[in-house]
């Protein structure tokens, strides 16, 4: 039986473009660096890049410390839903797009399936990635949006 995520945060924003601009944005993973204040960007591995089963490795940064997360896209409805796993935090990431009058009330969310890798256990209870990890994604996740909002409506 299946319990539902452990832990999910979101956060959403309306974007005055339509869905199919929000869209290229958000499935741009290789270009996802220019908005995240974690993610560095990404690398497509294998498959067609925002179809099921395409995979990718992620880069990512905070302060002086850099990793990589190895990804999956698991869920594509075109101009509607993009959602891809991380393997080693076991976080599923989901953009939602709805239309809203002229724009696109894009909703992030962030869900842990299960229990992490070890060693992403172990570098969350060090706290060298800061002392509520949890918050600094919500926050995140809520910077992401806000830039990914000027870029598009600029």
């Amino acid at each position: 039986m299946d319990s539902g995520p452990l832990d999910v945060d979101r956060a959403s924003i309306l974007i005055d473009v339509p869905p199919g601009t929000v869209w290229d944005v958000v499935t741009d993973m290789e270009g996802m660096g220019r908005f995240s204040p974690e993610n560095t960007g990404a690398r497509w591995t294998s498959g067609t890049p925002a179809t099921v089963g395409a995979r990718f490795v992620g880069a990512n940064r905070h302060g002086p410390v850099r990793w990589k997360t190895h990804c999956t896209v698991v869920d594509v409805i075109p101009e509607q839903k993009f959602s891809f796993e991380a393997d080693e935090p076991k976080a599923r990431w989901t953009y939602h797009l709805e239309p809203s009058g002229s724009g696109t009330l894009v909703t992030e969310t962030r869900e842990i399936y299960a229990t992490p890798v070890w060693w992403v256990r172990l570098v969350q209870k060090s706290k060298v990635l800061g002392s509520d990890r949890d918050q600094l994604m919500q926050d995140g996740m809520r910077q992401t949006l806000e830039r990914m909002k000027v870029a598009l409506e600029s």
